[in-house]
């Protein structure tokens, strides 16, 4: 978590099903899961469902940003769960503001990928004992 964010975290015992991000940017890495122990995001006007990634938000109130740096994603608009896609990246492909107000039709829209680095990703995996995919394992000048 980046400093001024605030997140809450829902679950049971040690298994955690649920983070909200209230404020704030949060850059993670998730383990995959087994079947029935899905894990789902939440901000201010989007809901993710994880499946074994790296991601990187950025929540105000009427606008989220999301990167899937690799792994895939479920991603709805908050007050339209119609609004949604399916994104499976490799290496920051697309990049997603997730606005309260639908433009062109779609709250949902593409966007750069800003503030966070394949450096951090590394060091996030390592934590836990993993590695970032050898997508990510190159050096790339603006990552």
């Amino acid at each position: 978590m980046r400093s001024n964010s605030e997140m809450e975290i829902s679950g049971s015992g040690f298994f955690i099903a649920g983070l909200r991000i209230l404020s704030g940017r949060l850059l993670s890495v998730f383990g995959k899961r087994k079947v029935g122990q899905q894990l789902s995001m939440s901000a201010s006007t989007a809901t993710i469902g994880i499946r074994g990634t790296g991601v990187y938000l950025e929540v105000e109130p009427d606008l989220t940003y999301l990167c899937t740096c690799y792994g895939k994603v479920d991603l709805s608009a908050k007050d339209n769960p119609d609004d949604r896609e399916t994104i499976a990246a490799t290496r920051h492909d697309d990049p997603r503001y997730i606005s309260s107000k639908p433009n062109r039709g779609s709250q949902i829209r593409s966007a750069p990928m800003i503030n966070h680095t394949n450096a951090e990703l590394q060091l996030l995996e390592a934590i836990v004992g993993r590695q970032v995919p050898n997508s990510l394992r190159k050096s790339y000048s603006n990552y």
